[in-house]
């Protein structure tokens, strides 16, 4: 598993957490609550799968852009599911480039 920039989510207030599947979901509801600092709030985002993330993420950015606080994080996880960690931060790294332009 690869975690980048866990400092940023240190100094959040809330983290927006959007999740492959119901499964994950679940886990962070139990995880998180003993993982975070406390006064750090988050809501999770579940989607169906994957693909479904992916395909739905640029649009969920640029809404996020337009008001989310400064002092708020964004946290994508996504399985591995035998794609290469390296294709895959390529496609993510894109997605941010798209969202910077």
């Amino acid at each position: 598993m690869q975690v980048e920039h866990v400092e940023h989510v240190v100094h959040a207030v809330h983290v927006e957490f959007l999740v492959e599947e119901q499964s994950a979901e679940a886990a962070l509801n139990n995880l998180l609550p003993k993982l975070l600092p406390e006064g750090i709030t988050f809501q999770i985002h579940p989607y169906n799968g994957k693909h479904n993330l992916l395909s739905k993420l640029p649009d969920r950015l640029k809404a996020y852009r337009k008001w989310l606080p400064d002092d708020w994080r964004i946290v994508v996880l996504l399985d591995e599911d035998r794609q290469s960690c390296q294709t895959l931060k390529r496609q993510m790294k894109k997605l941010r480039l798209m969202q910077d332009s």
